[in-house]
């Protein structure tokens, strides 16, 4: 009888102590990127340029969260709209707002708007990236481009244009593929595949995948049970062999932000609106695998437009070509621009490439006129040296 108890108090002993490690996991456990600070943010003064006006605009995500927009309008009424969203973790205002001018120059709407939990838009935990939840975002825009700003007479409903860079290039190729009514596609170094290149080493994948799962027992415990534990994060940009989501030559290292990276980095606004960390909540990594764009791309019946980066080590040129190659309609184009990822944003490139942007859309959607074949253009900083089709 005494070594049967003896049995039953070990057990009860091992029972005790995995459900304390578990509860420390579960709601102790910090792995180093918890938190996030999150800044308050005002509406955006109106503005007025020779060009145009810039106005502030909020509108609700499918779930009801308030999503704040910058609404960039020309001087013509019922304007063809582009609404654009950014790239990975990024916020509106980190260099896409030069993009919209150069299409208000063009005639065009535009509509900058930051996805739920970034930027000037609510919801909690911040820096949620689900590129399912980004392509409801975007259609929240587009619904409310058709419901409210074609009501006032300000956009033509009919000529509305998706664009996106990087992350987001690849949420509106998957938006676009499944909304027959959209005019015109943009996308920018986008993401349409997981390169071999930037796949986790195993001990990387090890922790991921503990991390996700810690971040989805929390989020679900948070929902079942209303209590708040604080989210799982993840460093998201760092320099090749950081442990980072999406290591490049480009970036800043991850162990030292003060070490320079690519001029983009230098030169975003400090603080980025609403507060920015490099981090991203671990649960994406349970969407990512269903996030194909590439997968996606030859269901869209419009017009598109895709630019990317030669030396680009994280939206590879050669996976943007290969999506290029499954469009199945000739109104397509390519160019490929000989510099970086982030090189896009900026000058020497940025005023080649913006001209090229809204010269497409000049033709396919702002003037209706519809060349019946194009193809590729590889171009340096300043003309066009191939376009064959």
């Amino acid at each position: 009888m005494a070594r049967e108890g003896d049995r039953l108090v070990t057990v009860a002993l091992f029972i005790i102590a995995f459900v304390l490690i578990a509860v420390y996991f579960v709601v102790v456990y910090d792995n180093g990127f918890s938190g996030f600070l999150r800044l308050e943010v005002s509406p955006r003064s109106e503005e007025q340029r020779p060009e145009g006006s810039l106005r502030t605009v909020y509108f609700p995500a499918i779930d009801g969260t308030r999503l704040e927009g910058w609404l960039l309008l020309p001087k013509k009424a019922t304007a063809p709209l582009v609404i654009m969203a950014p790239g990975l973790t990024g916020t509106k205002d980190g260099h896409l707002e030069p993009f919209a001018w150069r299409f208000v120059r063009q005639g065009f709407a535009a509509l900058l708007f930051d996805f739920r939990c970034f930027g000037g838009s609510d919801g909690e935990p911040r820096h949620w990236v689900d590129p399912f939840r980004h392509a409801d975002d975007y259609r929240a825009a587009v619904r409310f481009a058709r419901e409210v700003l074609a009501s006032e007479g300000t956009i033509d409903a009919t000529r509305i244009v998706l664009w996106g860079s990087s992350f987001s290039g690849g949420t509106v190729i998957e938006v676009a593929a499944g909304e027959p009514d959209i005019a015109a596609v943009v996308a920018q170094a986008p993401f349409v595949d997981t390169p071999k290149e930037l796949e986790p080493k195993p001990l990387a994948l090890l922790r991921y995948i503990f991390w996700t799962t810690l971040d989805l027992t929390r989020q679900h415990l948070a929902s079942a049970f209303r209590i708040k534990v604080e989210p799982v994060y993840v460093p998201v940009f760092g320099r090749p062999g950081e442990f980072a989501f999406a290591p490049s030559r480009e970036n800043p290292s991850r162990l030292d932000p003060s070490e320079p990276g690519a001029l983009f980095w230098r030169t975003l606004p400090s603080p980025p609106r609403g507060g920015w960390e490099n981090k991203l909540l671990a649960r994406l990594f349970t969407e990512l695998n269903r996030f194909k764009p590439i997968d996606r791309i030859g269901s869209i019946g419009c017009p598109i437009y895709l630019i990317a980066a030669e030396s680009d080590d994280l939206a590879l040129a050669s996976l943007i070509k290969r999506a290029f190659e499954r469009v199945s309609h000739a109104a397509r184009e390519i160019t490929i621009h000989p510099c970086g990822h982030f090189d896009l944003y900026l000058e020497p490139v940025f005023s080649h490439n913006a001209d090229l942007q809204a010269e497409f859309l000049d033709r396919f959607v702002g003037s209706g006129i519809r060349p019946s074949t194009h193809g590729l253009r590889q171009t340096p900083v300043a003309e066009s040296v191939l376009h064959r089709g």
